[in-house]
Parts: C-alpha cells; sequence; structure tokens
C-alpha cells in the first residue's frame, strides 16, 4: 500500500433528512441528527482521506482547523476515525458551519454557513516533516503550501476543480458535471489547462449516475456507474476521485481507473454519512482486488 497525503478540509457536517426533495416555496419538514442538529465528521479531505484509509493506504491529512470548539470536535471526530493529522494547522477565528439537506433519493444540497468566500488557509509546509515524500497527493482544496507539497510528492497528484488559484502542478484535475458551467465535456481539457500553469495530463468529469469521462490532449474514455442504492450522495465525488488516486498509485492505465473510481462513488452513495468512518472490510477495496 502507498504513502499518501490529501490536503483538504476536516470539519463538521449537520445533516437534515427532509421529507420531499427542494422545491422553491415549498414547505418541508426535516429530522436532524440525535434531534439536536448533531454533527458528523465531514469536508473533502476527512471523506477522502478516510476511504484511502479504508483501502489500507496509509494517509496523512495537511488541513487547517479553526480555534474553536467545532474545529477541536473535528479533530477528535478525525482521530478517532483513525485519520493521522500530524499536519494540521490551527487558524484564528471560528468554524463556518455546514448544513447538509438529504432528500428521500439520497441527493444532497449542502449549505455552507457564514465562511468567508475567496480565502484558502495555510497548511503546514514540507519543511516540518524533511523526510516524507508522499507516494500519492490528492488536492481536494488548493491550501495556500499545496503547491509545495506537490514538488514533494513521488507519484500521482490529482486536483479538485475549481481551483483557478492553484499554480503548482496536477497529472489529473477531476471536476463534476455541475461544475462544468455550461462548457461541453469535450472542451474542459482545454479550458482546464488553460486556466494552470503546467498542463495536466488528464481532466476527469464525474456524471453521478451516469458514470464518468476523461480527457487527454488526444484521448477520450467513458465509464459506466455501477448500479447503486442511493442513500446519502454527500461525500461520493471525494471519494470518486480517492478511487482514482488509489487506482494511479497501482499502476492502473485511466482506463481502468475511472472505472475504479465509479465502483468507489456507487459504494459511497449507498452509505449514511459524509466521511466513510464507520464501514466494513468489503468497502474501498483497493485496486486489483475487488470490482472495479
Amino acid at each position: 500500500m502507498a504513502n499518501l497525503l490529501v490536503i483538504g478540509a476536516v470539519s463538521l457536517d449537520r445533516p437534515v433528512w427532509i421529507d420531499r426533495p427542494l422545491v422553491s416555496g415549498g414547505r418541508l419538514r426535516g429530522r436532524s441528527q440525535d434531534g439536536m442538529l448533531a454533527p458528523r465528521l465531514g469536508g473533502g479531505g476527512a471523506n477522502a482521506a478516510c476511504a484511502l484509509m479504508a483501502a489500507g493506504h496509509q494517509v496523512k491529512v495537511a488541513t487547517s482547523l479553526a480555534d474553536d470548539p467545532d474545529g477541536s470536535d473535528a479533530l477528535t471526530l478525525a482521530q478517532a476515525a483513525g485519520l493521522d493529522l500530524s499536519l494540521a494547522s490551527f487558524r484564528a477565528g471560528r468554524s463556518p458551519a455546514t448544513i447538509i439537506l438529504i432528500d428521500p433519493t439520497g441527493e444532497r444540497t449542502i449549505i455552507g454557513m457564514d465562511g468567508k468566500i475567496g480565502t484558502m488557509p495555510d497548511i503546514p509546509p514540507p519543511q516540518i516533516a524533511p523526510d516524507y515524500r508522499p507516494d500519492g497527493l490528492f488536492i481536494r482544496a488548493p491550501y495556500l503550501g499545496a503547491a509545495a507539497w506537490a514538488e514533494m510528492t513521488a507519484g500521482p497528484i490529482i486536483l479538485h476543480w475549481p481551483a483557478q488559484d492553484y499554480a503548482g502542478r496536477a497529472d489529473v484535475v477531476v471536476t463534476s458535471a455541475g461544475d462544468l458551467d455550461s462548457v461541453p465535456a469535450d472542451q474542459m481539457f482545454e479550458k482546464i489547462s488553460s486556466q494552470m500553469n503546467q498542463r495536466p495530463e488528464w481532466v476527469i468529469v464525474s456524471r453521478g449516475a451516469q458514470g464518468a469521462q476523461a480527457f487527454s490532449a488526444s484521448l477520450a474514455l467513458s465509464a459506466r456507474a455501477p448500479a447503486a442504492n442511493v442513500v446519502d450522495a454527500t461525500g461520493a465525488g471525494d471519494i470518486f476521485a480517492a478511487g482514482i488516486l488509489d487506482a494511479l498509485c497501482a499502476g492502473a492505465h485511466m482506463a481502468d481507473a475511472l472505472a475504479h473510481a465509479c465502483q468507489w462513488g456507487a459504494w459511497a452513495v449507498g452509505q449514511n454519512g459524509s466521511a466513510p468512518d464507520k464501514i466494513t472490510a468489503a468497502h474501498y477495496l483497493a485496486f486489483g482486488q475487488g470490482p472495479g
């Protein structure tokens, strides 16, 4: 198994299960966790890292936590899940709240409350761990300092898009159909490449139940999504990207990595949770060890 680094948020999600899909002007009823808007472990960094750890990898998470009760609680939940947050930093201020509305189809609507828009916190630099050289890296959020960690990474680097302010290296950029802004998928490679300092090898577009596509400068690939019983779609995109990293670190061709990541995404939507911190051994099998 590989030594992997994930850069991204570790936070608290507060889920609310609503009785019908959102409709403008509608009136809904909801229930919260424990009947008191209780939180669960979430954040893109935690979601991806938990899946990679379940697959057997050694995973560190570089993140920034607010120095407040929610930041402390997020750290406690992450540590209870077994995540290595030795590269976490604390910042002044308060944690933004995240409300997750989950409808009966399992689709989720994310409401980020009171966070500052357009600001990225710092993460600790590579100098604090001079002997640590990751085998692979997933940049879920382009925190300040992420590019320096990319230079220290020996293997594949996956970048979540949008990340227009990221100025470092990335081998694969992963985005979703919802972030395409009406640009045709087959133009996304050139669109994203034009906004990066260094041209990626692949741009991947995830499409949920419709599967995923991967584009290089000269090649287009696609993979179907396995059938899934959708319980909660929260975090599925993060876990899909983690599946790409898992497969590429094992030496997979992109066509096989794409199918593998779709399997991880299908497993993700069938679980009730954000970060998969409470899973069975049958989920998130490493590439070559099971379906996908």
